[in-house]
């Protein structure tokens, strides 16, 4: 049975119907200014506005609801973010918080603040670096070679999540830095806002292996070849590209015995589940096989029909000769579509 999701103040619950929502609402549980996504539904509302639950909000319920300011003022709750950041921050960061808070989203367009142009305020694309000290690293790693130093209040290029790292691209660099160095754009922005606009921020939450099997192949030929087949679920209203995964082989002892990073090509369209294929070079071609989600080879297949024959589905991986008994996929890295980048 469909719920409805139910955010009261960052607590998460649900509800399986209209009428128990009301039942919330009328013992002062649920308040106009709480958020609710309807069963299916990608988008959060806010509970006041969903017409059948209107009448049975309590009035007490709505005094301190956080709801954008119909005159087109900032809500308590976004003054309090603002203030809070720029308590935490550094003097280099106090102007441009000032700017941000002058440019928080109204109700009729919750992400106008964002100026795609870097001029005023962040972009889909930035974060604000708010640590001290801050470093871009080579690598996701606290000990890997420093790239260059991330002055406070400087704005970076989000180009993707690894764990608790963001990969950014500063002054032509690309490189990672921890996600509590610094402050993504949706952090000045309504909890309904945040909610919506989560995935783009942190994608590892929504896409994950939904499905995956192992098989080492009978064919002598192919002797120390482990074929994979993994499904990648979506559950994100973004599209989602930039794809590394993890494929781990252990043997009976719990050992290591192969571990392989591998990128996937193609973007994941929302709210979808896709298959990853392997595509073999042409013959007499010396390049990699590319390694993509089946939705985008059907899409190469209608310019290139001969390919279907040069098409795997799943993915081959050296194992040698070693024997494996555990096996394991996992997401390691990903990017969401942001909506200056969605064509129509």
């Amino acid at each position: 049975m469909s719920r409805w999701m139910v955010n009261v103040r960052g607590q998460s619950s649900s509800a399986g119907s209209m009428d128990e929502l009301r039942q919330l609402a009328k013992k002062g549980e649920l308040g106009g200014g709480d958020i609710v996504q309807p069963p299916g539904a990608s988008e959060w509302l806010y509970a006041v506005e969903i017409a059948e639950l209107k009448a049975s909000l309590r009035p007490d319920a709505m005094e301190d609801a956080d709801l954008p300011n119909a005159s087109g003022g900032i809500s308590p709750m976004v003054k309090g973010v603002v203030a809070a950041l720029m308590l935490a921050a550094s003097a280099g960061i106090w102007n441009h918080a000032l700017t941000l808070k002058n440019s928080i989203p109204k109700s009729d367009a919750p992400l106008k603040f964002l100026d795609e142009s870097g001029e005023r305020g962040l972009s889909f694309k930035e974060v604000l670096v708010t640590s001290a000290g801050a470093t871009l690293k080579a690598d996701a790693s606290a000990g890997s070679a420093d790239l260059v130093a991330l002055p406070n209040s400087a704005k970076a290029e989000l180009l993707g999540k690894r764990g608790s790292w963001y990969r950014i691209r500063f002054e032509g660099k690309e490189g990672f830095v921890p996600i509590d160095s610094v402050v993504p754009a949706y952090y000045f922005a309504d909890d309904k806002t945040k909610l919506d606009y989560d995935p783009l921020y942190n994608p590892d939450k929504y896409v994950y292996v939904a499905n995956a099997s192992w098989t080492m192949a009978a064919d002598k030929a192919k002797k120390g070849i482990s074929d994979m087949s993994a499904m990648i679920s979506n559950e994100s209203k973004f599209p989602m590209t930039d794809i590394k995964i993890v494929a781990t082989l252990k043997d009976a002892g719990g050992n290591v015995v192969t571990q392989l990073e591998i990128p996937v090509e193609g973007v994941m369209p929302p709210n979808r589940s896709d298959m990853i294929g392997t595509l073999k070079p042409a013959r007499g071609d010396k390049s990699p096989p590319r390694i993509m989600l089946s939705n985008d080879f059907d899409k190469l297949v209608v310019d290139d029909p001969k390919a279907v024959e040069r098409w795997i589905e799943g993915v081959e991986v050296l194992v040698g000769d070693k024997e494996t008994s555990e096996a394991s996929v996992t997401i390691a890295e990903v990017r969401a579509v942001t909506p200056g980048e969605m064509t129509p």
